[in-house]
Parts: structure tokens; C-alpha cells; sequence
């Protein structure tokens, strides 16, 4: 890691850069954290800013509203009449976010940006509908995410001696409702001004390969005050140390999960497609994971919940929805919902609401997936039924 006076001096750098090349006398340096996309998307972008004279754009397009487009420099934002700076100088994958990756205000006008960012946080859209769940499931997920970060609840937690820390893994096959629900409280986390850290599979590998492995996972673990880590798809991470070829790699992030340095006003969340029983037994620990969610596939009564949130119109044009509830039965969520954009493809194509075509299209489109999965994908060599070689993609 960097040494404390290194990075120091570099953060002062930075700061003092940003605020001459625009004119900023008396720059305070601050970190959004839960307010930033409220505030971001109620501010205009403007100039890019030179740091020592380089400036590194970034053509990627990912949230174009809320990423700098920029490696390297400072860039210019404006708010109801107020001016602030985004510093980004990210030199590699180790260095602590925070102090490389700020915002800078004058500090004349920082009061006035703090209480503007609170009202846009509290007037921004409304989260998105709660996740299709049964009342227990998702009572319990709300209690255990949610409502455990409430200051109230982590100070009472730590008073009695609690763990003021928690781990829940969701499982299930695929489609049915693991993304959605995470994806609610991170809405509702942005909305409460709480912390979240998404780090996906290719994350975790990028900081195993890192020249200082162990700090860098263990950032990935890490928030500045309370808040949410999304661990999506962690398989490889999760899976039975008895079959994996790599037991020093989960050493390294069961460490960063629990290890000696104590985690406080946390919640990690685990999504995967594996089987529990397939999920190292030192993983599921308590103190690593407190509480296993299931997501399996919706019964008639989630189904029933799923219909009645579609489109009137299409409600309407289908007539007979328990007819529609019925014939889904052992469907995911991500079926169901493929099934009614076929309905709203066919409407927009001839006018009606079919759904015996839809259903069909469906199971021609899964018979396809079926029949080919065992395919090359790409381009590779494969026998035709005369027995002549023939290139395939």
C-alpha cells in the first residue's frame, strides 16, 4: 500500500492542481459517498481539467451521467449556480480510492452544495417496486439489510455486544429474483444516503493479481462509513475448498471477509446459482454468513403477484390471467418476463395479444438453445451428414 506521508503529499497535489487551474482559492476536499449519484444527476457537466498537464480521456460510455470520462485530470460540474470539481487520478489498481478519486468545492459554497444534496436526495425518483418475495422472505431480507444499517439498531447491536457486521447469500437457479432484490436496496441504500460497493467475479480476480493481493481484496470488503457489498456471481470464490485447485486464493478471501481487522456497519450480500451444499462449509460459517435466502422458482401465488405489475393494456388484452398463471407453472421470473416482451412484440407487429403464439415462439426459442447448446461456438470444424468437414460459427 501506499505509505501515509506519500499519500498525503499526492492527495495535496491533486487538490491544489484542481482548485488553481479553475480559480478555486480556499478548495475543501469531500467525498459524496450515498449522495453522489443524486447529486451527479442533478449537475451539468462541463471542462475537462488538466493535473499537471495531463489529462487521460476515457471514451467508455458506461452511465455517461455519473462517470467522469476520464482515467486521469479533473472535470468542471455545476449546480444550481454552485461550482465543484471531480478529481480522477486512479495511477493503479492498489492506490486507496479516496484519496486519488474525490470532489472539490470552494469552501464558501460547501454548506450551501451539503444542504442542496440532501434535498435532491430526498426529492430524486422513488426506488423501483419491491421484489417479487413471499412476506417472510422479504420481511427477513429488509430486517437483515436495511433495517440492520439503521444507526439506531448498529449502536443498540454493539451496546449489547452484537456483531455489527452481516452476511447473507442468495441462492437459487437463475432468473428468479436475486439481481431484482439487490438491486432494490441499492435503491433504497442510495436513497437512505447508505454506502454500496458492487465488486463482480472479474473484480475479485483483478485484485488477486495485483502486486499486493491481500490488501486489495480485503478493499474490496471494505466501506468508509455504513453500508452494502454486492458479491454477484462469486462462484469461483465460494466453491468447495475439497475440489479447488487454488485453496490459497480462498484462504486469502475468507481472510479480507473475517479476518483479525474488525468490519462494522456492514452487510455483504452473496448471490450465486450453486447448490449450498457445494459452497466451502467455511464460507457459510456465522460470522461469514449469517443467513442463507432461497430463491426458487415463483409459485402460483408470485406468479400471480408478477401479472398483476404488468402493463393494463397488456392485462387487459390477455382476458384470463389465471389461464396465464397455470400455464407458467415451474417458470423462473426471467421466463415469464421473456414471455410477456414476445406479447408486447407481436402487438406492435399485427395488433393482438396472442398468447398461445408467444408460448409457442418460447418453447421453439428453448427447443433451439436445447437441441444446440453442445454446439462450438465461434468458428471450429464439424462433420456435415455426408461426412465432409464444413466450418461452423
Amino acid at each position: 500500500m501506499t505509505p501515509l506521508r506519500q499519500l498525503a503529499e499526492d492527495h495535496n497535489f491533486l487538490l491544489t492542481a484542481a482548485a488553481k487551474a479553475v480559480g478555486m482559492d480556499d478548495p475543501v476536499a469531500f467525498e459524496p459517498s450515498g449522495f453522489q449519484y443524486a447529486l451527479l444527476d442533478n449537475s451539468v457537466r462541463g471542462a475537462f481539467v488538466p493535473i499537471a498537464d495531463v489529462l487521460i480521456r476515457d471514451w467508455g460510455r458506461h452511465w455517461p451521467k455519473f462517470y467522469p470520462g476520464m482515467n486521469f485530470g479533473a472535470r468542471i460540474y455545476t449546480t444550481k449556480g454552485i461550482r465543484f470539481i471531480r478529481v480522477s487520478a486512479l495511477a493503479h489498481g492498489e492506490t486507496p480510492h479516496h484519496a486519488y478519486d474525490f470532489f472539490v468545492v470552494d469552501r464558501a459554497d460547501y454548506s450551501q452544495l451539503f444542504r442542496l444534496v440532501n434535498v435532491y436526495q430526498r426529492t430524486s425518483k422513488p426506488a423501483g417496486l419491491p421484489p417479487v418475495l413471499t412476506p417472510e422472505i422479504f420481511t427477513t431480507l429488509r430486517q437483515n439489510t436495511l433495517d440492520f444499517l439503521n444507526p439506531k439498531n448498529l449502536k443498540r447491536i454493539k451496546d449489547l455486544g452484537g456483531r455489527p457486521k452481516r452476511g447473507l447469500l442468495l441462492t437459487g437457479p437463475p432468473g428468479n429474483g436475486k439481481t431484482s432484490a439487490c438491486r432494490w436496496i441499492l435503491e433504497q441504500c442510495t436513497t437512505l444516503g447508505y454506502e454500496t460497493k458492487q465488486v463482480s467475479p472479474d473484480d475479485y480476480r483483478a485484485a488477486r493479481t495485483g502486486c499486493n493481493p491481500a490488501a486489495a481484496v480485503k478493499e474490496l470488503f471494505s466501506v468508509t462509513s455504513r453500508g452494502v457489498v454486492f458479491f454477484d456471481d462469486m462462484d469461483l470464490a465460494l466453491r468447495n475448498r475439497d475440489a479447488a485447485d487454488q485453496p490459497e486464493d480462498q484462504a486469502v478471501f475468507l481472510g479480507a471477509m473475517d479476518g483479525i481487522d474488525i468490519h462494522e456497519g456492514v452487510v455483504y450480500i452473496f448471490t450465486t446459482n450453486l447448490p449450498v451444499d457445494r459452497i466451502d462449509p467455511a464460507f457459510k460459517r456465522p460470522g461469514r454468513i449469517d443467513l442463507v435466502l432461497p430463491f426458487p422458482k415463483p409459485d402460483t401465488t408470485l406468479r400471480r403477484v408478477l401479472l398483476d405489475r404488468w402493463h393494463a393494456d397488456v392485462r387487459a388484452g390477455l382476458g384470463d390471467l389465471e389461464r396465464i398463471v397455470a400455464d407458467t407453472d415451474d417458470f423462473s421470473f426471467a421466463e415469464i418476463e421473456e414471455l410477456k416482451n414476445l406479447l408486447v412484440l407481436r402487438f406492435l407487429e399485427t395488433g393482438e395479444w396472442d398468447w398461445a403464439w408467444a408460448r409457442h415462439q418460447f418453447a421453439t426459442f428453448r427447443q433451439d438453445l436445447a437441441t444446440t447448446r453442445n454446439k462450438p461456438i465461434g468458428f471450429g470444424t464439424i462433420s456435415n451428414t455426408n461426412g465432409h468437414l464444413s466450418m461452423a460459427n
